[in-house]
């Protein structure tokens, strides 16, 4: 009992002292001094943290936004694979070379985008199922392929059983592995962007530096009543390098974050949609190809009994992505309309294919699939070409413009790393040397 009689009336006492001494002039001078040094700590770690966290999510949008071009650069280089290897039974026998080249540049293309991505997301990851499907399954299409080819070769009809079980072995395995991964790296480039464009770290500085800014306008004022001196040099000064020091970090998350948003807006999204349509354009292609070649189907491929069918099931989204490019597009529409004409075109060419299958005329059909019209018109595989290098064109453009913002957004952060605590320990010194002078005061 006698102990903690002690201990709380030694307590009370300490109480009652810092009472005492808050009431004078000096203790709460050094109050305010203490309260500086902690409220400059506070928004030295909070600045800090939150540029690190913008300059953390640029650096991975950075990133991640190659990695997803690689994505769906595989999808479309596996499209035009198969587009390249249909349309090649189309030529009759023997295979053209050109197409057997082009064949090869796409495959060794799969190849190496699977090996690129492979290393630098590691089979491990959540992308590794995926890439591993590709890299099982692309040798079995290959061997189909290959045997397709042989029995074309010798004009047995079974090819074209061979040129369908590939394509199904491409819809069903192949593609969809390479959406899988496009998927992941999608939904990590969007986790980066909402990283880097969140409010919540502008907000954290901006009250952060108010509660600082407020502690030595109130430091000031007191000073000023207490000591008849309207100005302090030392809070002064602190009080508009602080004051510098938010305007610098906003304006530097205000480019940032603007800089973000355009790199997303007018490279990475356009990319995307662009590539899609590659994609789909492509796979169209492969199935106009691989109908003519049937006859207009077969017993593993119902929905191409009737040609246009199947391509328009696989060309329908084609129209609302160009939509959706032209309005992210803007003032810069240009191209987008270039693509929407080539994309017309293309379906101009089909449609006088389609004309002719619905005659009856397989081989009119091919013709017009194979080679241009008698009234100069471009056939299906000439147009399907153009607009396939439209979208390529565009699409390297927008990787351009994406680069560029990122790489805007990257600089708007130079310096912060090492000014936000250089110049808060400074404005900390500035601050306690102030109030240290009125102190000696009264000594």
């Amino acid at each position: 009992m006698g102990s903690a009689s002690n201990a709380a009336l030694t307590a009370a006492r300490s109480h009652v002292a810092l009472r005492r001494q808050l009431a004078t002039t000096p203790g709460r001078l050094r109050l305010a001094a203490a309260l500086l040094a902690l409220s400059a700590i506070v928004f030295g770690v909070v600045a800090a943290h939150a540029a690190g966290e913008r300059r953390h999510a640029v650096q991975s949008v950075d990133a991640t936004e190659p990695l997803l071009v690689s994505a769906v650069k595989l999808s479309a280089s596996l499209s035009n694979t198969h587009a390249i290897a249909a349309f090649s039974f189309l030529r009759g026998r023997p295979e053209p070379a050109q197409s057997r080249r082009l064949y090869d540049e796409e495959m060794q293309q799969a190849s190496v985008g699977i090996a690129k991505l492979a290393r630098e997301i590691g089979t491990s990851s959540g992308s590794g199922p995926a890439l591993r499907r590709i890299s099982e399954t692309m040798p079995v299409y290959a061997g189909l392929i290959e045997n397709a080819r042989a029995n074309n070769r010798q004009g047995f009809p079974v090819g074209s059983a061979y040129l369908r079980k590939a394509s199904k072995t491409m819809r069903n395995g192949m593609l969809p592995a390479a959406r899988d991964l496009y998927k992941i790296e999608a939904q990590n480039l969007t986790t980066g962007y909402r990283a880097g464009v969140s409010s919540w770290t502008m907000l954290a500085v901006v009250l952060a530096g108010c509660v600082m800014l407020m502690l030595l306008a109130w430091t000031q004022m007191y000073l000023a009543r207490a000591t008849r001196r309207i100005f302090n040099p030392g809070l002064v000064v602190a009080t508009a390098l602080l004051l510098g020091l938010v305007v610098w970090i906003v304006v530097a998350f205000t480019v940032q974050q603007s800089a973000l948003a355009e790199a997303q807006g007018k490279g990475s999204d356009p990319v995307e949609l662009l590539t899609a349509t590659r994609i789909l354009a492509s796979r169209a292609q492969a199935d106009e190809s691989i109908a003519l070649a049937a006859r207009g189907g077969g017993e593993e491929e119902p929905r191409l009994h009737d040609v246009d069918r199947g391509f328009q099931a696989v060309t329908r989204p084609i129209g609302g992505l160009l939509d959706q490019a032209g309005a992210i597009a803007g003032d810069a529409s240009a191209p987008i309309d270039a693509i929407d004409r080539a994309y017309r075109t293309y379906l101009e060419a089909h449609s006088r294919v389609v004309k002719q299958v619905r005659h009856g005329d397989f081989t009119k059909a091919v013709e017009l699939a194979v080679d241009r019209g008698a009234d100069g018109s471009p056939s299906t595989k000439n147009a399907g070409d153009a607009l396939d290098d439209a979208l390529d064109r565009e699409v390297g453009i927008a990787q351009g413009r994406f680069e560029d913002a990122a790489a805007r957004a990257d600089s708007a952060l130079d310096g912060l790393a090492g000014g936000i605590p250089a110049l808060t320990g400074l404005c900390a010194l500035l601050a306690l040397l102030g109030v240290r002078q009125r102190l000696e005061e009264y000594r």
